[in-house]
């Protein structure tokens, strides 16, 4: 199997060039594929795909199909839409610089500028207030959809927070999962750190990104700069969607040994 691997500020990725939809992408394929010791690493899996070939009619040509590094599917990623873009363009997948491509939360724009890729996303919808469970705190927070789930917690140290462990949440608020920033920082700028569901504690996440940006914005417009772990994202909330902007670079690739990885990896 082709493979490329690929990050978004620290945030990164297992590459497979699809065209066709031919490969068998498993829960177990892709937890090998991301295991950081028996496999190629990453905190998820970016397998591109042309929309018709998985079905998927008035799409763009192509299409994210996006699995957590548990193997769990994911509605949307916004590092990973990030180095997607960068894999389409470096490889020849598109013509110019600014194209569409298809994700489980629908449509997304790309502009690819020298080192910058930017990517549009829904506007972050701030929806409600929940609580999260970190180590011995518990930590009140806003719920956030940007396409995917989000609580953003203001905590007074982001590096003080326990992130070893998946946090505890409201189950019936959020029943697919949720991912849990805790934050610093005003409309002027912030930090954050992030515990990705199906991933665990990641150096960056663009989705978070923009949830934690709607959030130090006080739900209104304008542009921010968030830190995370692996270095600076630009979020720009517009009045009918946003743009996650930074850094999306592919490092390596190479051919990965299906039958000879799985057989030896440790359940």
């Amino acid at each position: 199997m082709r493979f490329l691997k690929g990050h978004g500020t620290g945030n990164d990725f297992v590459v497979l060039p699809d065209p066709d939809g031919a490969l068998a992408l498993t829960p177990e394929l892709v937890a090998a594929l991301c295991d950081r010791r028996f496999g190629i690493g990453g905190d998820g899996v970016l397998r591109v795909v042309r929309s018709s070939a998985i079905g998927i009619e008035r799409s763009p040509e192509w299409f994210m199909d996006y699995r957590n590094s548990d193997g769990s599917l994911a509605e949307m990623c916004g590092n990973g839409a990030r180095v997607f873009a960068r894999f389409l363009v470096d490889h020849g997948y598109v013509t110019g610089t600014e194209f569409e491509f298809g994700t489980r939360a629908g449509p997304t724009s790309a502009v690819v500028t020298g080192d910058t890729v930017a990517v549009s996303m829904r506007r972050p919808r701030i929806h409600g207030r929940g609580e999260a469970r970190l180590g011995p705190l518990t930590v009140s927070g806003e719920a956030v959809d940007v396409g995917n789930p989000h609580l953003v917690c203001r905590v007074p140290d982001v590096t003080a927070i326990d992130l070893r462990e998946p946090p505890g949440y409201d189950r019936a608020m959020f029943p697919a999962g949720v991912n849990v920033e805790v934050i610093e920082g005003d409309a002027g700028g912030g930090r954050m750190r992030v515990y990705e569901r199906g991933s665990g504690e990641t150096l960056s996440c663009g989705t978070g990104a923009c949830a934690v940006a709607a959030v130090l914005l006080g739900g209104g417009t304008g542009t921010v700069a968030v830190d995370v772990p692996g270095g600076r994202v630009t979020v720009t909330i517009e009045a009918d969607r946003c743009w996650l902007a930074g850094p999306a670079v592919l490092v390596a690739e190479g051919t990965y040994l299906v039958d000879e990885v799985l057989a030896l990896r440790p359940l």
